[in-house]
């Protein structure tokens, strides 16, 4: 019969290719066959880091706090600081990413050897990312390319690379100056350093300085906005902006009497930003001191939409994708289940704990599987 340690070592290979479900099985089996608490508390680890792919991240970060302090009891400082960029990760997927800096910090003050440190700015890479600061992404890329001219790591260095072109790779269309045009990471930083108006449509919110207002549950406020965003300077007649606005295709009096209810609505959660809707003779425009940009999914499928959320790396719902896609739940579902028939998507759970991910587990959370074998 294999042994604890072998059924660890093979969890690990089978969570690194992205067979989640075997990995899962061979680490619980090493848990049950052993009382070694460091080969249990490696084994456990590695559970969290699958669990991270696959489930509540919330959850995840609770159990990886407690695994951080079992391997740092127990001695095992690497692999604790690997469960701490676990923790790191986890945070990430819940949109703490000031808190998810501070445990990496934490554990880059560390000496650290270099697979690890490597790790950590690919988590470091990570955050930069979600924070859309793609310049210093790139810079902490970098830096782990030469944390590992030292001590090659093929794995690693295929996962900064693979990064890296992620960085350049077209993701969105951006409308700016009435030009369309594809948008990388790059580009969607230079707009989203304050000195534009961004009218996101990725992932529904309107950004302006400092100051960030989230409208995905609140869609008929951003499909006003889009519409406005989409021609300004220019004015929107107000029936074309019922029309497009609430999806209809008679305009009557009580839309139009709605219209100025949801201009109102509108106007107030512009509030700081330096722009509002404002009436003109025959509609309504966006006033605004910047200059207005909007960001739009790669293109108009819903399919596609819902892939671009996908590529975050989280978990999602049904419900999740379509609020923040801005279509329908059944529209959410019909697409996932196009994702999932092509190989674009992986669900996972029963009844009202579906969730649906990526294909395999996202490069940084990957990585740190890694620390997880003894180091000979």
């Amino acid at each position: 019969m294999e042994g604890s340690l072998g059924l660890t070592l093979r969890g690990i290979a089978y969570a690194q290719i992205g067979d989640l479900e075997l990995a899962r099985t061979s680490l619980e089996r090493a848990i049950s066959l052993t009382d070694e608490p460091l080969t249990r508390a490696r084994a456990r680890a590695a559970l969290v880091e699958i669990a991270l792919s696959t489930g509540d991240p919330l959850l995840a970060a609770r159990a990886a706090k407690e695994s951080v302090d079992e391997l740092a009891r127990l001695g095992d400082a690497r692999n604790a600081a690997m469960q701490r960029l676990v923790l790191a990760r986890a945070e990430v997927l819940l949109g703490r990413l000031g808190e998810a800096r501070r445990v990496v910090e934490d554990v880059m003050a560390t000496a650290l050897a270099p697979d690890l440190h490597a790790s950590a700015l690919l988590a470091q890479a990570e955050i930069c990312i979600r924070a859309i600061a793609t310049s210093d992404a790139r810079d902490a890329l970098s830096r782990a390319r030469r944390a590992l001219e030292g001590a090659p790591n093929h794995l690693l260095a295929r996962a900064l690379v693979a990064l890296e072109q992620e960085l350049s790779r077209p993701v969105a269309r951006m409308l700016r100056g009435g030009v369309l045009h594809d948008a990388d990471l790059f580009a969607i930083e230079e707009v989203s350093r304050g000195g534009f108006l961004l009218v996101d449509a990725c992932r529904r919110l309107v950004m302006g300085g400092q100051l960030k207002r989230p409208l995905a549950r609140r869609p008929v406020l951003f499909a006003l906005l889009l519409v406005l965003g989409r021609a300004w300077p220019a004015s929107v007649p107000r029936d074309e902006l019922v029309a497009r606005a609430f999806d209809v295709r008679r305009v009557n009096a009580s839309h139009r009497a709605r219209l100025r209810v949801e201009i109102g609505r509108l106007r107030k959660v512009m509030a700081g930003l330096a722009a509002e809707p404002i009436a003109t003779p025959d509609g309504y425009t966006l006033s605004s001191t910047r200059e207005v940009a909007v960001l739009l999914p790669p293109s108009d499928d819903e399919v596609a939409r819902v892939a671009l959320l996908l590529g975050d790396g989280a978990s999602w719902s049904a419900q999740g994708l379509a609020e923040h896609a801005g279509v329908s739940k059944r529209t959410a579902q019909r697409a996932l289940g196009a994702l999932v028939a092509s190989g674009g998507a992986i669900r996972t759970g029963n009844g009202k704990d579906v969730r649906y991910t990526r294909p395999g587990t996202p490069i940084a959370s990957r990585m740190l599987l890694l620390g997880l074998v003894p180091q000979t």
